[in-house]
């Protein structure tokens, strides 16, 4: 899961041109002229790739104006991975750097899907649609509702909001002077807290809304049927703590805590790591590696160059618009990168 952190003017204003430049393209070319586009660049001898960050794939809409982490609809999920079979080749995330290196002039250019958080629609909402499409996914894992239901502080906000909890701003900090802050301002105080203050946030947020729901997370069945469909398991830490701020011996702990279960359940070993809010730098990426992991990924709408570190490769947000702005946004990633 990333929520969208407060930014710089300049960060604000790159953002935009790049918004801009992407939905031009689309204008432009939709998706007819991006497969041009596409098949165009396939005679390069560029080597790229794309990793594609989803995290809940629902059949009802999502609105992202009010929803802290809105949901991909099912019919739009499903119709991007229609284009990316049919144009690209879809990997695993974890062989994607050596698709990249090993991409050849007038290839397809390796590309592939991930998913962040546990929770229940990956099973069964966006795993029958991955298996209709013969395509493999990555799920990036906590572990921390395999036993029993268990939501997220995000989560456990979004309910709180949705169901008018009386002052969330003093609920959520009491201490601080939040009144006018809206849901994702919270959310930015929230991330940006200590691993305890985000705990006690939790803790307020479940006494007032009361216990998380019981389709909250993901079951060991949930893990196994993901597994037995062929998709890989990966970790995304048991507590979902922002990894570059801890000392060493927590983020030594947060590399494994949880870690050996979810190998139990899954039936194979973590070696693939998607770092709690796409957040990493190489003192992470080297307490990774001494973890095990052999890959890892940021969520920095980056693609995947064949230098780049294994262990701090880019990942995109996929997005929610047309699929015509999906097809173009894919081919500008690909410029992007040399």
């Amino acid at each position: 899961m990333r929520i969208q952190r407060s930014v710089t003017t300049s960060e604000r204003s790159r953002s935009r041109l790049k918004r801009s430049a992407v939905a031009a393209l689309a204008r432009v070319l939709g998706v007819p002229a991006s497969v041009i586009a596409e098949r165009l660049l396939r005679l390069s001898a560029r080597q790229t790739g794309v990793v594609f960050a989803y995290h809940g794939v629902e059949y009802r809409p999502s609105d992202p104006d009010t929803q802290i982490l809105a949901a991909h609809e099912a019919s739009v999920f499903e119709a991007q991975l229609r284009h990316l079979r049919s144009r690209y080749r879809i990997v695993p995330a974890g062989e994607m750097l050596a698709a990249v290196r090993l991409r050849k002039r007038g290839e397809r250019f390796p590309v592939a899907i991930t998913f962040d958080d546990d929770l229940g629609s990956h099973a069964s909402v966006a795993l029958p649609i991955l298996q209709r499409a013969g395509a493999p996914a990555t799920f990036f894992l906590s572990g921390a509702s395999l036993g029993k239901p268990y939501a997220f502080w995000w989560e456990r906000l979004q309910r709180a909001v949705e169901t008018d909890v009386a002052d969330v701003h003093a609920l959520v900090f009491p201490r601080r002077n939040l009144p006018h802050a809206g849901i994702r301002e919270l959310c930015d105080a929230i991330e940006e807290a200590t691993p305890l203050e985000r705990d006690a946030v939790a803790t307020r947020l479940s006494q007032a809304i009361g216990p998380d729901p019981s389709e909250a997370g993901m079951r060991e069945a949930d893990v196994r049927a993901l597994r037995q469909a062929g998709m890989t398991i990966g970790f995304h830490t048991l507590r979902h703590d922002r990894l570059p701020p801890l000392r060493d011996s927590e983020l030594e702990l947060a590399m494994a805590a949880g870690g050996k279960e979810l190998e139990h359940v899954s039936e194979h070993p973590l070696t693939v790591i998607g770092y709690p809010h796409g957040q990493a730098d190489e003192r992470v990426a080297a307490a990774a590696r001494k973890a095990g992991f052999c890959t890892g990924f940021l969520l920095n709408d980056e693609a995947v160059a064949p230098n780049d570190d294994p262990l701090l490769l880019g990942r995109v947000n996929p997005t929610r618009g047309s699929l015509g702005m999906f097809a173009a946004h894919l081919v500008y990633h690909l410029l992007r990168r040399p």
